[in-house]
């Protein structure tokens, strides 16, 4: 059996980027730690060259319009503050297998997002995306103002990182600015 032509296995080794894939934050900016999704998808795009095919949407509180929002994507990664247990500032990450095996908790009001829920009916559908990571943030303080806490504030640059080194894990070319682009996130410009 001949060898794979050097041009033939140098594109084998390099893994090619998923069809459709989204970076989603999740959280309400006008309740403090709640917009940390918002704004490490904001310190992503100011801190690294993103490539256009990327898709990146600030869902806010979807509740379970969810899945009508990522239904089609092959990878997403899914940025929020968690209630998940850690002191305030703790990053944690899930992937797929996690989220399955997640209990749901109770939805104390319709903007409530059930991730777990709203995976398992894409699945059922036939239409959940093949890979989904999670990066959070264990919130200091979940009240009205757009502020993040001192801690969480601290933490988005680290989950920024996560979430770059995830887009590099699914082959995506994404590199570190030169120099950051300086421009306020809009809800507080």
């Amino acid at each position: 059996m001949d060898p794979l032509p050097a041009s033939a296995s140098a594109e084998t080794s390099t893994p090619a980027a998923p069809l459709r894939t989204a970076v989603v934050a999740l959280g309400s900016i006008v309740m403090g730690d709640d917009g940390a999704g918002a704004a490490v998808l904001a310190a992503l795009e100011a801190g690294w060259e993103l490539p256009g095919e990327l898709d990146r949407m600030d869902l806010g509180t979807p509740g379970p319009y969810f899945a009508e929002y990522v239904r089609g994507y092959d990878a997403l990664i899914v940025i929020d503050a968690l209630r998940t247990p850690g002191p305030p500032g703790t990053v944690r990450t899930f992937d797929e297998n996690e989220l399955r095996d997640t209990p749901s908790g109770p939805r104390l009001t319709p903007h409530v997002l059930d991730l777990g829920e709203a995976l398992a009916a894409l699945d059922f559908e036939g239409a959940r995306p093949a890979r989904v990571r999670v990066v959070g943030v264990v919130p200091e303080r979940v009240r009205a103002g757009t502020e993040l806490s001192p801690t969480i504030a601290a933490a988005i640059p680290a989950m920024a990182e996560i979430v770059a080194a995830m887009l590099g894990e699914l082959g995506f070319d994404v590199r570190r600015r030169a120099s950051p682009v300086t421009a306020p996130a809009w809800w507080n410009a």
